[in-house]
């Protein structure tokens, strides 16, 4: 009996020793899929991000196209047009800054060109896949089922100008929340108020926008605070001209 006892001493060295390496192994299973989920919530978070920078610009490239002086519309021929539109003796600005694309860390964003050359949308440089593949907001639905978040291509939007006044307007389905006049198509030669007027009821339109789709994700507390946030924004740019800097709209973005 006594010869025995090292023998079984050893087994269950060896059966704790195999136990240990399960362990090790279901911990490392573990961290993995953690790590996975932390990783795409971050990307759904830049996604995010993303898709309102990117409405951002294409408000401001459709606005500086349509508040072209002389009835003569042009695109901005860079971006830095968009903070500051030299075609007019006062400031007029259509974005605060160039902002950082979230996918790529970097304010080098891709160029959609018209045929004058000027630019008519943007998009990221990123050849990552997207996580979000439907289910887009009003105005982006042309993004679904895209390889590359290169393929998300915000370009300028012309329907928000014209006007079919001989066709019955759609139903509005937006929740009465997120609601507000759509802006109106400039006269011919808009003076400088008309022009104000125009581009922040462009702003105040997409920041709406902005707010419902944020509500439907995070709740009627964040799309309250977003549009607080937005008819602030809007009191600011009315009451002054083009070049005040407006705060930046209460988004919430996880």
């Amino acid at each position: 009996m006594v010869l025995n006892r090292p023998l079984v001493i050893r087994s269950n060295s060896g059966f704790t020793y195999v136990g240990l390496l399960i362990l090790v192994a279901i911990m490392g299973v573990t961290l993995a899929g953690i790590g996975t989920v932390w990783r795409t919530t971050q990307q759904r978070v830049k996604e995010q991000q993303l898709l309102f920078i990117g409405n951002q610009f294409s408000m401001a490239i459709t606005a500086y196209y349509f508040n072209s002086p002389n009835g003569m519309p042009q695109f901005p021929k860079k971006l830095e047009d968009l903070l500051l539109d030299k075609r007019y003796p006062n400031t007029t600005r259509y974005l605060r800054k160039i902002f950082t694309d979230p996918v790529t860390g970097s304010t080098q964003w891709g160029l959609i060109n018209g045929p004058d050359g000027g630019i008519v949308g943007v998009y990221s440089k990123s050849e990552i896949a997207p996580v979000k593949m439907d289910n887009f907001p009003k105005g982006n639905e042309r993004l679904a089922n895209k390889k590359h978040y290169s393929e998300w291509q915000f370009t300028y939007r012309p329907s928000v100008y014209t006007a079919a006044a001989t066709v019955a307007p759609p139903v509005d389905t937006t929740p009465a929340p997120y609601r507000v006049p759509p802006p109106q198509p400039l006269p011919d030669n808009p003076t400088v108020n008309q022009r104000r007027d125009n581009f922040c009821q462009i702003t105040l339109s997409t920041d709406a926008m902005n707010c419902a789709h944020l509500a439907v994700k995070f709740g009627d507390a964040a799309g309250a605070r977003c549009m607080a946030s937005a008819r602030a924004r809007n009191s600011i740019c009315i009451g002054n001209d083009m070049g005040t800097s407006m705060p930046v709209l209460d988004v919430q973005y996880q």
